[in-house]
């Protein structure tokens, strides 16, 4: 008994004892087990201690089983490796730009130091926890879970090629009793797939808070792919071009997408996620009033290996708007210059981004002329323009046509043109969205006679 309140201070100072993966002991989880710990080795009652530990393990069970993606060990350990691995530190950031090469002496020292603690935690022996507990507190009932196996098989999530690599390192990690002797696998793994939020998610979206807001990691992005979109090759292809340059570090332009809506602007823009999101590109949406919040967000990516693209769907402003100034001090710059790993992609049904009204033009000329340059301007702050305008017939028909070959629809292709054709017409409109909408009613009318 004395043996194992030895092994639970142990516990105690390892938690207490970690520098670079600090941060690991202000997770929610760990915290409640420090707290487990800290209580086992005072005169806790013995209620107020089953409160604290079934308050840790119902949050760790609840992480446990909300999670997807394949797991080792059982729940505490696969949570463990789950915030190493995902921890950002001077040491995983520094990886994730230099790898092993880049980090220092000393603070590889204090790394092989943290992961001889983390091990200790690692292999907590629960089960003996819970009989040192029983025979502490002989006088009263205690019954107390043990930590279970995880038994999960379950596909790997988006995107997969991260998670696939994560998998592998924990098992390594399961398997390999000194990770203080082999540190540079995880700095191979923090090299090649990065740390922290920017690893496990390709696309985010930025959420008001009561101060700066925050980035939202969306773990099923839309899955549209540049082969989905029929037609448009010449837009897209100044898209692709463009973006390629952008994420193989070459010059490259902020870009807007203007033109009819429902041409396919914003789609384009989303399949870029899919086409370079390996490659490390990364994309945050903002919408209009959130662009006050644009020094913010990109002070996040300051000093990351990644590629942001900023998207801006259907950008336009009003008279009374005042938001688009934000936008061209971004797209400006300032003294200081705009990070190159950052561009700006915006779509818009407007040529000029501000609308114009008459009463502009009653104004005195001078101030007329000051008004309308600065609504101008905004546009031509961005350094390349793709237009999209509406198909004619025989590009909205072959717009059906390559939809319903990759929706597998064997139909006559006279009878397909002629429901097509009427259901622009009941429509009134012609346009990519158009024609998807009317594979999508006519795919679930086949498969529901």
């Amino acid at each position: 008994m004395e043996a194992f309140r030895q092994r639970i201070f142990e516990a105690q100072i390892a938690a207490s004892s970690l520098a670079v993966y600090r941060n690991i002991i202000k997770d929610p989880i760990v915290k409640a087990f420090t707290e487990v710990l800290d209580l086992s080795l005072k005169d806790a009652s013995v209620l107020d201690l089953i409160s604290k530990y079934h308050d840790f393990y119902s949050r760790l069970v609840e992480k446990s089983e909300s999670c997807l993606e394949p797991a080792i060990g059982d729940i505490w350990k696969n949570h463990l490796l789950d915030l190493i691995l995902a921890d950002e530190n001077s040491f995983s950031l520094q990886c994730e730009k230099t790898g092993i090469d880049g980090v220092g002496h000393d603070l590889t020292i204090l790394v092989q130091r943290d992961l001889t603690w983390l091990r200790k935690l690692y292999d907590f022996d629960f089960s003996a926890f819970v009989s040192y507990i029983k025979q502490s507190f002989v006088e009263a009932f205690v019954d107390l879970p043990e930590m279970y196996a995880v038994n999960r098989n379950a596909a790997f999530p988006y995107p997969e090629s991260y998670f696939r690599e994560k998998y592998r390192v924990k098992q390594w990690m399961d398997n390999s009793l000194q990770w203080n002797r082999d540190i540079e696998v995880l700095a191979k793994f923090y090299r090649e797939n990065g740390c922290g939020m920017f690893a496990r998610f390709w696309a985010f979206k930025w959420v008001n808070g009561e101060s700066d807001g925050e980035l939202i990691g969306i773990s099923r992005p839309d899955p549209i792919t540049l082969n989905d979109l029929i037609g448009y090759e010449e837009q897209k292809q100044q898209v692709l071009r463009n973006t390629r340059q952008f994420v193989l570090g070459f010059g490259a332009n902020n870009m807007l997408l203007y033109g009819d809506r429902g041409t396919g602007k914003s789609s384009t823009i989303k399949a870029l996620v899919h086409e370079f999101g390996d490659q490390g590109l990364r994309m945050v949406e903002v919408t209009k009033d959130q662009l006050m919040n644009l020094p913010h967000i990109i002070a996040k990516f300051k000093g990351r290996p990644y590629r942001f693209i900023i998207f801006v769907d259907d950008l336009s402003f009003e008279e009374h708007e005042t938001e688009y100034k934000f936008l061209k001090a971004v797209l400006e710059g300032s003294l200081e210059p705009a990070p190159e790993n950052v561009l700006i992609y915006a779509t818009s049904n407007r040529r000029h981004l501000i609308r114009e009204y008459h009463s502009d033009k009653a104004m005195d000329e001078a101030r007329n002329m000051d008004t309308l340059q600065e609504k101008l301007s905004l546009a031509d702050r961005f350094g390349i323009t793709v237009v999209y305008t509406s198909p004619d017939q025989e590009e909205y028909l072959n717009i059906v046509r390559g939809l319903a070959k990759s929706k597998g629809i064997d139909m006559d292709e006279e009878q397909l043109q002629q429901l097509a054709l009427k259901w622009e017409l009941w429509h009134n409109s012609r346009s990519g969205r158009t024609a998807k909408q009317f594979i999508e009613d006519l795919l679930g009318r086949l498969k529901s006679t």
